[in-house]
Parts: C-alpha cells; sequence; structure tokens
C-alpha cells in the first residue's frame, strides 16, 4: 500500500510498509502507523485547500449582483398628421441648354469646363473673329459714303427724307426749272416768228435734258436710300456676327459637359457645351388618378435622397398637369426645390410625401432615438415596471424631431430613447435621472 501527498508517493510510507512485513515486531509496526498518519494529515490538508482555491473566479462573480443599465423613457404622444401620398422620382434641372456656336471659326479660349458655376452672358468659349471683323469694316464704310451722298447729319435716319433737299437734286431741279422757262419763252418768240426754228428746238431739247437729269437725281437719291439701308443691315449682320463669336451662357447655372477644345474649327450650329439651371430643381410626380382630386397648386412636398439621408428637403407643388397619362392613369404634377444652397443635383433619385388636401388624421409619434433596428425591422422597448419589454413597429413621417409610429403601442406608453440598441427584451432597467 501506498500514501502520496498531491499524487506523490511519501518516502516515508515506504518505510512504514517494510515495517510491517516484519510479523515479529508488532508493537512497532503500530507506533510506526501512528507516525505515518501524523504525517501525512498536513499534506493532504493542503491538497484540499488548494483545490478549494482553484474554484473559477467567475463563479464568485456570477454569484455578484448584475448592474442594471440607466436609461432615459420619454412618451409616446398622439398628434393631427396631414394626409400624405408617397412619392418617388429623379429631380431634374429646372432648364437645360445645348449651347451652340451662331458662326463659323476656329476656337481661341475655352473658358469653363465640367462643373463651372457661370452667370448669364459669362463667355463660354472665344471663336476667330477676324473675318467678321473684316465685313464689318467693309459695311460701314459703305454706310458712311450712302449717308454723305445724302448730307444726312449724325443720328439722322434715311427713312422719309426728301429727294428735293438734297443737295444735287436740289441743283438739278433749279437747272430743270431755268431750262423750262427759257423754253416756254423761246417758244413764244418763234410763235411770234421773232426766232429760227431751230432756236427753239435747242431751248426745247434743252428742257427736256433738265426734266432728266432732275429725274435720275432723284432716282439716285431713292437708289442711295436702299443702299444705305442695306449697308446698315450688313453692318449689323457683321457686327453680329462678330459679337457671336463670344458664346455665352444663356442664364445662371452650371456646366454640365464640355463638347470642344482649343484649336478645333466649329461650324455654325455646333454645340460647344449644355448648361443647366439647377435653381430651383424639378421633380417630376405621377399622382395615381385617385387622389388627383387631393393635389393643389401649394401643397408642401418633403423628400430626401441617398447623399443626405439625414436631412429632408421641402418643395412645392408649382404645376399640375392637363391630362392623365393613359399607360399608367396617372397625372403628372411638377414640384420645385429651392437649391440656393447647391447641395442637391439634377439626376438624383428623391423619395418622400406630398400634402393632399383633406382632414388631418390621429398619429403616434415617439423621438426618433426611441426607434432601434433588429435586422430589418424597427423596435422599440416600452417600460413595464422595471423592465422593458420589445416591441416590433412600423415607421411612418418625421416631424420636429419625431417619427410615427405604427405598432402595438398607445399614447402615454413610455419608451426608452438612450441605448436603444443595447437594450434585450425583458431585462430591468433603472430609469436615468
Amino acid at each position: 500500500m501506498k500514501h502520496s501527498a498531491c499524487g506523490h508517493e511519501l518516502p516515508i510510507a515506504r518505510w512504514a510498509t517494510g515495517a510491517r512485513s516484519a510479523a515479529s515486531h508488532h508493537s512497532r509496526a503500530a507506533l510506526f502507523a501512528a507516525l505515518l498518519a501524523a504525517l501525512a494529515a498536513p499534506t493532504l490538508t493542503a491538497c484540499r485547500n488548494s483545490e478549494a482555491g482553484a474554484q473559477p473566479s467567475a463563479a464568485r462573480d456570477a454569484a455578484a449582483p448584475r448592474e442594471k443599465p440607466a436609461v432615459r423613457f420619454a412618451k409616446v404622444v398622439s398628434r393631427p398628421m396631414p394626409q400624405t401620398l408617397d412619392i418617388s422620382g429623379t429631380l431634374g434641372a429646372d432648364e437645360t441648354s445645348e449651347v451652340a456656336t451662331q458662326v463659323a471659326g476656329a476656337v481661341l479660349s475655352v473658358n469653363v469646363d465640367v462643373g463651372s458655376r457661370v452667370k448669364k452672358g459669362d463667355p463660354l468659349v472665344v471663336l476667330d473673329a477676324r473675318n467678321g471683323a473684316l465685313q464689318a469694316q467693309a459695311a460701314e464704310a459703305a454706310v458712311a459714303q450712302a449717308r454723305a451722298r445724302l448730307a444726312l447729319q449724325p443720328g439722322e435716319s434715311p427713312k422719309g427724307i426728301d429727294p428735293d433737299q438734297v443737295p444735287e437734286v436740289r441743283a438739278a431741279k433749279q437747272s430743270m426749272e431755268l431750262a423750262k422757262a427759257e423754253a416756254e419763252r423761246t417758244k413764244q418768240l418763234y410763235d411770234q416768228g421773232a426766232i429760227a426754228q431751230a432756236t427753239w428746238d435747242a431751248a426745247r431739247t434743252q428742257a427736256q435734258n433738265a426734266a432728266a437729269q432732275y429725274e435720275a437725281a432723284v432716282n439716285g437719291i431713292r437708289a442711295t436710300v436702299a443702299s444705305l439701308t442695306s449697308a446698315q443691315a450688313q453692318a449689323g449682320l457683321a457686327s453680329k456676327a462678330v459679337s457671336d463669336t463670344t458664346v455665352r451662357a444663356p442664364f445662371d447655372g452650371a456646366v454640365a459637359e464640355k463638347r470642344i477644345s482649343v484649336g478645333e474649327f466649329a461650324s455654325p450650329g455646333r454645340v460647344v457645351a449644355v448648361v443647366v439651371r439647377d435653381n430651383p430643381l424639378r421633380l417630376l410626380i405621377d399622382v395615381p388618378e385617385a387622389d388627383i382630386a387631393r393635389v393643389e397648386l401649394g401643397k408642401q412636398v418633403h423628400v430626401k435622397v441617398a447623399a443626405f439621408p439625414d436631412r429632408v428637403f421641402p418643395g412645392v407643388v408649382k404645376r399640375i398637369g392637363a391630362s392623365l397619362k393613359a399607360s399608367s392613369r396617372t397625372l403628372p404634377v411638377e414640384a420645385e426645390f429651392d437649391n440656393s444652397e447647391g447641395k442637391l443635383r439634377p439626376g438624383l433619385f428623391a423619395q418622400g410625401e406630398l400634402a393632399l388636401t383633406g382632414e388631418s388624421t390621429k398619429a403616434l409619434l415617439v423621438p426618433e432615438a426611441a426607434v432601434g433596428t433588429s435586422g430589418t425591422s424597427a423596435r422599440v422597448f416600452v417600460k413595464a415596471g422595471d423592465r422593458v419589454t420589445e416591441r416590433l413597429v412600423k415607421t411612418g413621417r418625421k416631424v420636429e424631431g419625431l417619427i410615427e409610429v405604427l405598432g402595438p403601442l398607445s399614447e402615454g406608453d413610455e419608451v426608452a430613447i438612450e441605448k436603444v440598441n443595447e437594450l434585450a427584451d425583458g431585462i430591468e432597467v433603472a430609469a436615468a435621472q
């Protein structure tokens, strides 16, 4: 028989065993057995104490009371909410313009790029204007020559001009009148037999020539007036052609596309840029046939976009279509959104609601902080004594920091508004002060 201390054989045990083998020494065996028991007792006690000390600290921790989370609560309230229609669509620019050249020319400079902000009249692209400038100079010279012949004062219009007031016509008229008077006098002398036939014929021919010269002068002035009008028109066109070599922004907005570069030759009608008016922005809403009677101009629209998930953008109904779309039985309605901050962009997908006419309906509201998530579900925790119970809900409209909830709730229920995603159904909580 062996004795061990915490699993190790004791030397005294081996010696005691040998002592017991001598049958003749019974008294000595009893003595050594007593000694063995005395020596083994402290060792076994130490082993038991060591095993007792090896108990996991977790057992002691489990026995300690668990601290309750401190949570603040708010009451479920009931408020009247206007009737709304869920909407979605793509935001569009208020106006889009494909800006094109009016004249031909080589591109000297491009002053904008995609995303550039522009004001109405800002130069987008500049073309070579030398050909137009030469044409303008030639037209201006023709205008100056015609005005000089007509003896027009600066700023005086050729419209309604009296040819007889033009110096060369006035001189031709005087010559005609003198020749006519001389012919009449000569005719009288000829009738009296005082002069020869040849003298009368000469005077008569001179009067006829003077009248023809006067008529030619009048016609010449009329032709000059017509030439002046034409030259002025040509000068105007040439001046416009020079001006058109600078392609300008048609309105305030932003450059959505740039379609030309320096050095290219642009023919008339070449699109050089696309400019969009991005304030305000428009949203086309398809209103179902059953709801069109409750849509009015001026009604509020509220939408959200993925780019700013925590912000609601307000708009207003500006236009209502005249007829329904036959394919979908919906009425097109347009809302406008102020974009003076420049945060929204044409092409963003928007979702929200359109306010409808009609009586408001009661809705249960809780602070937005009260709504947590569990997978794809929304949930709130309702106070039940010193515990909370989980309630799955559906969320709706938001107003002034509150959110509409649909589910097993009643007005006056108290819901947790902090640590919502840390709570669990049925756990004990302490009301935070």
